[in-house]
């Protein structure tokens, strides 16, 4: 048969699972941030190393002569 705190006991053990909760809902929702900055930054990168590729796509479309390719991609 279950063992039955005494209502002290009880109220003491339901506040700390509740502070218990309230720290991990904390600490999860700073996860969140941090991975949706993370999804940020890296949706900024790949909106810059697409416009790279475009101009260089651009840029080599020319036809340009090969010491010009040698300085731009070096």
């Amino acid at each position: 048969m279950p063992r039955v705190l005494p209502p002290s006991d009880r109220q003491e053990s339901l506040l700390l699972t509740q502070r218990e909760l309230l720290g991990e809902i904390a600490q999860l929702r700073r996860d969140e941030d941090y991975l949706l900055l993370k999804v940020r930054q890296a949706r900024e990168q790949v909106r810059y190393y697409e416009g790279l590729l475009t101009l260089m796509r651009r840029d080599l479309g020319k036809a340009p002569g090969l010491s010009d390719l040698v300085r731009r991609l070096g």
